[in-house]
């Protein structure tokens, strides 16, 4: 099974608290990542190079950056779009191919976090969260070539649909619409999972005295993401495709 195992304490994915809930294998990754309609992409914008750089005042480390971003993943690979300026698709586009360029490729950080459950406690330092994790880290680029291109704005979008088909589903898209939106790609260098799903961990104490259990509640409470009953809009006549209509009441 093809894994992202830490080799030491020391690699950037080696998850240090409660150890037992890490996994690092590509198929726990992959499914959060499926599961998951929405990332936190962390990068930093490069700095403008001067000829006046003293690097003494911290003042002029940047800071870093965590923008939401829509996704999708083919195969280790993650697929961000957005418009062609976007500070986030600029930053991480890095230099482009074939260039002499000696600037690094820009290294990215994405994460994705579905909240399962609220853990109801008799102390409130005991409440916690049933969740499903995932942070990825690797190095950007630009995708420059049309087919990949396409083949990753076609993935992000049927994303949103779990994988129903819309962009088959649409009218053509026009040149101006490709050449008005940049795709990066993030190519997973290594991950880690982590993941809680369990009840109530109170202590050994509040379990067992009645004036405590008797007065408190105290239990797991699910949180779901569903999709409701499509509403058509106002203007359009076309009848409900399956790939959408089979989606109420689905859960991630």
């Amino acid at each position: 099974m093809a894994t992202y195992e830490p080799k030491s304490s020391k690699d950037i994915n080696f998850v240090k608290r409660i150890r037992e809930r890490a996994h690092y294998d590509y198929e726990t990754v992959n499914q959060i990542l499926d599961a998951g309609l929405l990332a936190h992409v962390g990068f930093v914008v490069p700095k403008k190079k001067s000829s006046s750089d003293v690097n003494d005042d911290d003042s002029e480390i940047p800071y870093p950056n965590v923008i939401p971003m829509v996704f999708d993943r083919i195969d280790q690979t993650l697929y961000l779009h957005g418009y062609i300026s976007g500070r986030l698709l600029k930053a991480l586009s890095g230099p482009p191919t074939g260039s002499i360029s000696e600037e690094p490729a820009p290294k990215a950080c994405v994460t994705v976090s579905i909240m399962d459950g609220l853990i109801v406690t008799t102390s409130a330092m005991n409440i916690s969260n049933n969740y499903r994790s995932v942070c990825c880290y690797g190095k950007a680029r630009l995708v420059e070539d049309g087919d990949e291109k396409v083949k990753g704005l076609a993935a992000i979008v049927d994303k949103h649909f779990l994988g129903g088909k819309k962009w088959d589903d649409c009218r053509e898209i026009q040149d101006r619409e490709i050449k008005s939106t940049r795709v990066v790609a993030i190519d997973i260098e290594t991950a880690s999972a982590v993941k809680r799903d369990v009840g109530p961990n109170d202590d050994k104490e509040d379990r067992v005295n009645p004036e405590i259990v008797d007065k408190i509640w105290s239990g797991v409470i699910p949180i779901k993401t569903t999709f409701g009953k499509p509403i058509p809009s106002e203007y359009n006549n076309a009848k409900i495709p399956d790939y959408i209509a089979t989606l109420e009441n689905k859960s991630i």
